[in-house]
Parts: structure tokens; sequence; C-alpha cells
């Protein structure tokens, strides 16, 4: 048996939540999500988990769903989407030279 979970997260930026995603379905991590902007809701499919991405009151974004999945989820969430963050406000003397993953631990090494 399972229960129903809710993390708040400190994750406010929609468009950077959907490159984390996008980053996550290209890497095979996730199946498929689907946003409704209207809602500020996303859906994701983690292999048959539907995990429930929602804009709370303060601005910031909580992930639902299974309390198996959903933990582990919205850690790798935040990491990607740091990860994101990171590539998008990069000053443009500064380039991406070598990224490697190891373990879930992302690690990026610039270039001026």
């Amino acid at each position: 048996m399972s229960f129903y979970t809710v993390i708040n997260t400190e994750l406010s930026n929609m468009e950077l939540i959907i490159c984390a995603l996008e980053e996550l379905q290209n890497r095979g991590e996730i199946k498929v999500f689907d946003c409704n902007k209207n809602k500020e809701t996303i859906e994701v499919n983690r292999d048959g988990d539907i995990l429930n991405i929602v804009k709370e009151r303060s601005g910031n974004y909580q992930v639902a769903g299974d309390a198996r999945v959903a933990e582990r989820f919205a850690q790798r969430l935040k990491q990607i989407y740091a990860y994101e963050t990171i590539k998008e406000n990069l000053p443009l003397d500064f380039e991406i030279a070598t990224e490697n993953e190891v373990a879930g631990e992302i690690r990026i090494m610039l270039k001026a």
C-alpha cells in the first residue's frame, strides 16, 4: 500500500521546469509530460507512475504523487532545474566545455 504525498519545492519558473522535464525526457528518466499553462499544472508520466506538478499560492511549485516515487523525482527535478538555470544564466564569455554525470552528480566544466 502506498500513500499520496505532496512535496513543496522552491522551484518557481515554469519555463525552467519545462526545460528540466525535457532534459529528463531526453535522458529517458520520464516518458511524457503534459503542460497546462492556463491552470499552471504539469502531469508527468514516469514509467506508469503519474506525478503532478502544481503551482501553489506562494508562487512555488509542488510535486504530488505516490510517496515511493514523488520524493526521489522531486530531488532529481530540483537537480536538473539547477542545471538548466546554470545553462540559462551563463555569461556570454563562458560556454560549457564538458559535462558528465557520475552517480547522480552532474559536473560541468566551463570554458572562457
